[in-house]
Order: C-alpha cells, then sequence, then structure tokens
C-alpha cells in the first residue's frame, strides 16, 4: 500500500513527532510506500491567493501544488498528524487543504452537481490535544476532527477514516506516551 503522510507541527521535539515517526516505521515494517509532506518543514504557504484562483480558472496550477496532488494522487491511504488548535487543525494545514483539494483535483462542481474526485482513498487522522477529554467536553464539543472528517474527507469521497484523538499529551508521563505511541494503528 502507498501513503502520503501530511505532517503540520513546527517542533522537531513534540509528541507530534514522535508520532510521525512511529507512523513512518509501521509503514517501513509492513514494507509499505510512503511520501511525507511536512508543511512546516516545506515552508508550505498556506494562503489561498488571488493567483490562485487565477490559475483555477486557466485549468492550471503552480508547482508545488502539482507536485502534493500528486503526491494525494499516487497514494491509497492518506495520513493526517496534527494538532488541534482552538478546536482545529493548524492554519498551515486548513490552506493546504484550501490549495491542493482545489476543484478538478478533489471535487468537480458543475451543471450536473457536485462530484467527489477522491473517492478511491482511505485517511488515518492522529491528533493530539492539550486537555483532558473530560475538560473538553464540558465545552459541549466532543468530536473535535468533525470538519475534517465530514467537511473535507467525505465531502471529496474519502469515507474510509481511521480517526485517533490523542488527549492531555503535555501532562502525560513518559510512559503514558510511550503507551500512546505503541496503540496508534494505520
Amino acid at each position: 500500500m502507498k501513503h502520503c503522510i501530511i505532517y503540520a507541527h513546527p517542533n522537531q521535539f513534540s509528541f507530534n513527532h514522535a508520532i510521525k515517526e512511529k507512523v513512518i516505521n509501521l509503514i517501513n515494517s509492513r514494507g509499505d510506500q510512503y511520501d511525507l509532506i511536512d508543511l512546516y518543514q516545506e515552508q508550505f504557504q498556506p494562503v489561498l491567493s488571488a493567483n490562485d484562483f487565477i490559475a483555477l480558472q486557466n485549468n492550471t496550477v503552480n508547482e508545488e501544488l502539482k507536485r502534493h496532488q500528486k503526491l494525494v494522487s499516487d497514494a491509497q491511504n492518506l495520513i493526517f498528524i496534527y494538532p488541534i488548535w482552538w478546536f482545529g487543525q493548524p492554519a498551515i494545514l486548513k490552506g493546504w487543504i484550501d490549495r491542493v483539494f482545489s476543484s478538478g483535483f478533489a471535487y468537480r462542481e458543475d451543471e450536473k452537481g457536485f462530484t467527489p474526485l477522491l473517492s478511491d482513498k482511505s485517511a488515518t487522522l492522529i491528533v493530539t490535544l492539550g486537555s483532558q477529554k473530560e475538560t473538553l467536553l464540558q465545552y459541549g464539543i466532543d468530536d473535535f476532527v468533525k470538519n475534517m472528517t465530514v467537511g473535507t474527507l467525505n465531502l471529496v469521497g474519502i469515507s474510509n477514516i481511521n480517526c485517533q484523538q490523542l488527549y492531555a499529551v503535555p501532562s502525560l508521563t513518559s510512559s503514558e506516551r510511550h503507551t500512546m505511541l505503541e496503540n496508534i494503528t494505520i
């Protein structure tokens, strides 16, 4: 199987980085292949610009976006690794979705309606949160990835989604983090 890892965390010493390394080890141990898109390392420009819209109207895509779209196209499973900040993904990941999952690539909308174009893919979400789940539930939010699962992935045709939400990461002991890492699946 071919995977595309989309990684969005700026700190190479973070638990998210450890998750990324664990995922790569799992992929290698299974003999699978992967490509890595490390958004912060690549200094990905997340702002959807007027030039992006003009390019889309002219049925063109810049080279960086074309490369990312090819990596997504070549993969059977997309693996997203990121923290939840302010109840959503980091801005760099949101911008990546805005720019890469564009009309004509991830979906088509015309007189016949909306057509998802990535229905041949599955996805794995591994997200970290800073607080205890019980604390966050007090605010009435129990699904911190619904915007990603329903509003993005389902919309473009990806319905087979493995979602792992890892809570209270900053307050965990080394042993608890190790156990969390051991329980990650792809």
